[in-house]
Protein backbone atom coordinates (compact mmCIF):
# COMPACT_ATOMS: atom_id res chain seq x y z
CA UNK A 1 0.00 0.00 0.00
CA UNK A 2 1.45 3.29 -1.16
CA UNK A 3 1.19 6.07 0.83
CA UNK A 4 -0.06 9.06 -1.07
CA UNK A 5 0.47 12.77 0.19
CA UNK A 6 -1.41 15.26 -1.08
CA UNK A 7 -0.13 18.58 -1.03
CA UNK A 8 -2.72 21.48 -0.43
CA UNK A 9 -1.80 24.84 -1.44
CA UNK A 10 -3.03 28.07 0.14
CA UNK A 11 -3.81 30.84 -1.99
CA UNK A 12 -2.65 33.89 -0.56
CA UNK A 13 -2.09 37.01 -1.31
CA UNK A 14 1.61 38.63 -2.33
CA UNK A 15 3.18 41.48 -1.42
CA UNK A 16 2.80 43.67 -3.90
CA UNK A 17 -0.91 42.65 -3.95
CA UNK A 18 -0.86 43.28 -0.19
CA UNK A 19 0.71 47.10 -0.97
CA UNK A 20 -1.60 47.94 -4.13
CA UNK A 21 -4.90 47.58 -1.66
CA UNK A 22 -2.73 49.40 1.22
CA UNK A 23 -2.28 52.33 -1.16
CA UNK A 24 -5.74 52.48 -2.41
CA UNK A 25 -6.99 52.36 1.23
CA UNK A 26 -4.94 55.24 2.03
CA UNK A 27 -5.82 57.53 -0.88
CA UNK A 28 -9.25 56.87 0.05
CA UNK A 29 -8.66 57.88 3.92
CA UNK A 30 -7.25 60.92 2.95
CA UNK A 31 -9.59 61.42 0.65
CA UNK A 32 -12.46 61.45 3.10
CA UNK A 33 -10.37 63.67 5.85
CA UNK A 34 -10.08 66.30 3.33
CA UNK A 35 -13.39 66.33 2.43
CA UNK A 36 -14.44 66.26 6.31
CA UNK A 37 -12.33 69.26 7.28
CA UNK A 38 -13.81 71.32 3.92
CA UNK A 39 -17.03 70.83 5.46
CA UNK A 40 -16.10 71.92 8.69
CA UNK A 41 -14.25 75.11 7.23
CA UNK A 42 -17.40 75.57 5.32
CA UNK A 43 -19.70 75.52 8.60
CA UNK A 44 -17.57 77.75 10.37
CA UNK A 45 -17.88 80.26 7.43
CA UNK A 46 -21.72 79.85 7.21
CA UNK A 47 -21.96 80.20 10.64
CA UNK A 48 -19.87 83.77 10.58
CA UNK A 49 -22.02 84.84 7.69
CA UNK A 50 -25.38 84.32 9.37
CA UNK A 51 -24.82 85.81 12.85
CA UNK A 52 -23.14 88.88 10.37
CA UNK A 53 -26.01 89.19 8.92
CA UNK A 54 -28.71 89.01 11.49
CA UNK A 55 -26.09 92.42 13.33
CA UNK A 56 -26.90 93.78 9.84
CA UNK A 57 -30.59 93.24 9.35
CA UNK A 58 -30.67 94.78 12.90
CA UNK A 59 -29.25 97.98 12.42
CA UNK A 60 -31.53 98.45 9.44
CA UNK A 61 -34.56 97.78 11.62
CA UNK A 62 -32.78 100.23 14.73
CA UNK A 63 -33.03 102.46 11.77
CA UNK A 64 -36.39 101.84 10.23
CA UNK A 65 -37.72 102.45 14.21
CA UNK A 66 -36.55 105.34 14.98
CA UNK A 67 -39.27 106.70 12.57
CA UNK A 68 -36.97 109.58 11.53
CA UNK A 69 -36.24 110.07 7.89
CA UNK A 70 -32.59 109.40 8.32
CA UNK A 71 -29.79 111.45 8.04
CA UNK A 72 -26.64 110.36 5.24
CA UNK A 73 -23.21 110.16 7.42
CA UNK A 74 -21.61 107.15 8.56
CA UNK A 75 -22.32 105.61 11.99
CA UNK A 76 -19.57 102.97 13.77
CA UNK A 77 -20.13 100.41 16.65
CA UNK A 78 -19.77 97.07 17.62
CA UNK A 79 -22.04 94.58 19.51
CA UNK A 80 -21.82 90.94 20.76
CA UNK A 81 -23.82 88.15 19.49
CA UNK A 82 -23.10 84.65 19.82
CA UNK A 83 -20.14 85.07 22.03
CA UNK A 84 -18.67 87.27 19.82
CA UNK A 85 -17.84 90.75 19.28
CA UNK A 86 -18.52 92.17 16.09
CA UNK A 87 -17.80 95.52 14.52
CA UNK A 88 -19.93 97.40 11.99
CA UNK A 89 -20.44 100.11 9.96
CA UNK A 90 -23.81 102.48 8.64
CA UNK A 91 -23.48 104.51 5.87
CA UNK A 92 -26.57 106.16 4.79
CA UNK A 93 -26.10 107.88 1.22
CA UNK A 94 -28.83 109.45 -1.07
CA UNK A 95 -30.19 108.35 -3.92
CA UNK A 96 -31.64 109.97 -7.50
CA UNK A 97 -35.04 109.72 -5.47
CA UNK A 98 -34.87 112.40 -2.73
CA UNK A 99 -37.55 110.69 -0.88
CA UNK A 100 -35.60 107.33 -0.59
CA UNK A 101 -32.33 106.80 1.64
CA UNK A 102 -29.93 103.62 0.99
CA UNK A 103 -28.72 101.81 4.21
CA UNK A 104 -25.15 99.98 3.35
CA UNK A 105 -24.49 98.25 6.52
CA UNK A 106 -21.16 95.80 6.89
CA UNK A 107 -19.92 94.04 9.50
CA UNK A 108 -16.51 92.21 10.30
CA UNK A 109 -15.17 90.11 13.49
CA UNK A 110 -14.13 92.77 15.76
CA UNK A 111 -10.03 93.44 15.19
CA UNK A 112 -10.38 91.72 12.50
CA UNK A 113 -7.90 92.85 9.39
CA UNK A 114 -10.36 94.22 6.97
CA UNK A 115 -12.32 91.30 6.02
CA UNK A 116 -15.84 92.21 5.98
CA UNK A 117 -17.66 89.00 6.62
CA UNK A 118 -21.08 90.53 4.87
CA UNK A 119 -22.32 94.14 3.22
CA UNK A 120 -25.73 94.55 3.24
CA UNK A 121 -27.57 96.89 1.39
CA UNK A 122 -31.42 98.48 2.19
CA UNK A 123 -33.38 101.24 1.69
CA UNK A 124 -35.51 103.53 3.62
CA UNK A 125 -38.39 105.68 2.28
CA UNK A 126 -40.27 108.86 3.74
Amino acid sequence: MSLICKIHFQKAFTLIEVMVALAVLAIGMMTLIKVSSQSIVQTAYLKDKTIAQWIAINKVNEVKLLGNFPKTGTSKGSEIMADQEWQWKLKVSTTPNNNIRRLDVDVKKYNAEGETVIKFISFIAR
